[in-house]
């Protein structure tokens, strides 16, 4: 099977990485630019495969990445998957304990169930040490009783996602596992497209800070001057930094984007409501340039029926995975369905 026919590509993400996400900039001309100590570094440069598996909750997410992730361990590639889902299924289809680090459970396939709530701590914890270095005045003006509301913030949660996007993407590339696919559960809809729709309005966000930016070294003449040779530089901090900020947000956006980079699958029953929300889900990966790697049509019954000639089905690639006859729970069971499947695995 080719790495075309399964939809996933070849990732290389090289740029510096910002140390935040997001980033402000204050009345007084700082930044309240978060360094996260969880991977203060750039996306991994790599050859890695990145695989997701979304769609509405029920459909068989968790089972149908997790299928994909050992049919690709058992054909010889270094797998890692990791689950983005608060749910957490993985630890009960592969009937084992998991937890943030990666775990072998199988030859060439390792398995992490991320803490999103760690995660947004992580995230918030950044933010508030940034904060009291930028405000080392900050208890004169009571501001730490306004730190806890930051974490009631919007997008919170989408950041903490890309920031464990992130770090397991580096992990895995960098550490032992050196995986060459990584397959990721992603959480039901709601949260799945606000995460890819991240990059595309962090980087309004960010374009307009660089603009405010701009406009506040204008009036309060900050700028430091350096002198080399004849010519003259100018060098703003802050503006280097929104700029590494945008260069991250920038390749995310187009990894996202780039079908022969990474494969965005959409699990769906054959029915009509999961038609739907499926057929949404696609307008909002349109809007953003987003195409699916494929549909994933899983619990197909042996009288399992649909409309094939449905726009939504005939415009993208369906692969169908039938109805198991006993629970998909164990590496045992597990095995015995990919070797039951008529043809092979079709994804």
């Amino acid at each position: 099977m080719s790495w075309r026919s399964c939809s996933i590509g070849c990732v290389r993400l090289t740029s510096p990485c910002p140390t935040s996400f997001p980033c402000s900039i204050a009345a007084n001309g700082q930044s309240t630019f978060q360094d996260q100590r969880a991977g203060n570094t750039a996306m991994a440069a790599s050859t890695q495969h990145f695989s997701f598996h979304v769609g509405k909750g029920g459909v068989g997410k968790s089972t149908t990445s997790t299928l994909s992730a050992l049919h690709l361990a058992r054909g010889g590639k270094k797998v890692l998957l990791v689950s983005l889902d608060p749910a957490h299924n993985q630890c009960d289809i592969l009937d084992t304990q998991l937890g943030p680090d990666p775990k072998e459970v199988a030859p060439n396939l390792h398995v992490a169930q991320a803490d999103i709530d760690t995660w947004v701590a992580e995230y918030l914890r950044g933010i508030e040490s940034q904060i009291r270095r930028t405000y080392t005045y900050q208890t004169a003006f009571n501001l730490e009783k306004h730190l806890g509301v930051i974490k009631h913030s919007p997008g919170i949660e989408e950041y903490a996602l890309l920031l464990a996007f992130r770090s397991y993407a580096n992990q895995s590339a960098s550490s032992p596992i050196q995986a060459e696919v990584v397959v990721f559960d992603m959480p039901p809809t709601a949260l799945a497209t606000k995460f890819f729709h991240l990059p595309t309005l962090s980087l309004i966000w960010v374009e307009e800070l660089l603009t405010l930016r701009q406009e506040i070294i204008k009036k309060k003449e900050i700028i430091t001057k350096i002198q080399v040779g004849k010519a003259e530089f100018e060098r703003d901090k802050i503006t280097c930094k929104l700029n590494e900020q945008q260069s991250f947000f920038q390749e995310l956006k187009e990894l996202f984007q780039d079908k022969e980079r990474c494969a965005i699958n959409i699990v769906v029953n054959p029915d009509k409501l999961s038609f739907a929300e499926a057929e949404r889900v696609e307008a909002t990966l349109k809007d953003l340039n987003i195409g699916l790697g494929a549909v994933i049509m899983n619990k197909v019954g042996p009288d399992g029926q649909w409309d094939a000639e449905m726009p939504f089905l005939t415009r993208n690639i369906v692969r169908a995975l039938p109805l198991s006859s006993t629970p998909l729970i164990g590496l045992d069971v597990l095995c015995g369905y990919l070797d039951g499947l008529p043809g092979g695995f079709p994804v």
